[in-house]
């Protein structure tokens, strides 16, 4: 026997889907259905379920909400959904000292030659600033970041590999500074900072600083220079300063030059025993500098137009001979070498002729 139904009582449709509210009960036994669009179906009470039972009320209930009306929910507004915007600095006094520097970490543990290295612009100053930074390669500019940088923070601008950063000759960035309330005028920033002499593949470059935890290649883009120590921790011993200063590719080798009459430049790059057990550098690192004051030498004879350049190498296991004479054969093959003197230099040496029309 089918269930008695009367007004208001909710019910489902047994082999259809949907439901709704039953508005009137007609003498003919049907009952009139009125569905959650608003249509009213006449129906049999044998057609019909009980909406409510077993205490899921609330949950049928649910099925009767417009279909629009429940899919709006989702889209209203969560506040604490929404990112916090960075709060303006309000009022900053026109004495406040403004700094910005680009910072350069080795983003790995162990040596930094093999290691990436991360750029971050550092902003030490009250102010925010929107920055653009790019880089300068083969004569054009790229795009590496931009956006906003708090006061008082650090934004990473990129991390590069060796080879990536050894092709970059300059980073050029743009600042303008921002507050709110009573402001100063700031000039905007518009700076290129040359690298082409910066190797990042040494230790050497590294110094300790204020701003990580880890040493760091530090150049200044807008401020005072004292906010930046050349050498680092003034606790630095003196003896490693000095070991420091002597591995940097910006100073040219001591280089013994012959009489004027000769024309010939002399360069001693070798290392002996005793010097090896003394040096902080793995061998690959020894190399490594090795390569970078034979570069320094051959570019510094060149300028000064010598007819030779002696590269005293030694003879060891003949790694950097190897290494010289590779480097001479694929970027200077207009110049012809050879071993030098024996009677003058013994087996350890090369000699490099740069005069295009000299013959061995």
């Amino acid at each position: 026997m089918a269930a008695k139904y009367k007004n208001g009582d909710r019910v489902r449709f047994l082999n259809d889907t949907g439901g709704g509210v039953i508005t009137a009960v007609r003498e003919n036994g049907l009952v009139v259905v009125q569905t959650e669009d608003g249509f009213e179906i006449p129906v049999s009470p044998k057609d019909l379920i009980p909406a409510v039972s077993f205490d899921l009320e609330q949950k049928e209930e649910r099925i009767f909400e417009p279909p629009a009306r429940e899919a709006q929910k989702p889209a209203a507004i969560h506040p604490e959904k929404k990112s916090a915007r960075p709060v303006l600095p309000n009022n900053v006094s026109e004495d406040q000292p403004v700094n910005m520097i680009l910072g350069f970490i080795p983003g790995e543990e162990g040596p930094v030659f093999n290691s990436k290295i991360a750029c971050y612009l550092i902003n030490d100053s009250p102010y925010f600033a929107y920055f653009m930074a790019g880089s300068l390669e083969g004569g054009n500019f790229y795009h590496l970041n931009s956006g906003l940088v708090e006061s008082d923070t650090k934004s990473l601008v990129a991390v590069f590999d060796q080879t990536a950063i050894s092709k970059i000759r300059a980073f050029h960035v743009q600042l303008i500074w921002l507050s709110k309330g009573k402001y100063h005028r700031k000039e905007p920033v518009d700076i290129l900072i040359d690298v082409h002499q910066i190797n990042f593949s040494k230790e050497s470059y590294y110094r300790e600083n204020s701003f990580f935890d880890e040493r760091a290649v530090l150049f200044l883009v807008e401020g005072h220079e004292s906010i930046i120590n050349p050498m680092g921790n003034p606790e630095v011993p003196e003896k490693v300063k000095s070991q420091k200063a002597e591995a940097d590719a910006e100073k040219a080798p001591q280089a013994k030059k012959r009489e004027a009459a000769n024309d010939v430049l002399e360069v001693d790059l070798h290392m002996d025993e005793a010097d090896l057990q003394k040096s902080q550098f793995t061998q690959a690192g020894i190399l490594s500098l090795q390569m970078s004051r034979f570069h320094t030498a051959l570019e510094e004879a060149i300028s000064k137009k010598y007819r030779r350049l002696v590269i005293i190498h030694g003879v060891g296991q003949g790694t950097l001979k190897m290494q010289i004479r590779k480097e001479l054969q694929e970027k200077y093959p207009e110049y012809l070498f050879q071993d030098a003197s024996f009677r003058e230099y013994g087996f350890g040496a090369t000699m490099i002729h740069l005069t295009t029309d000299k013959k061995q």
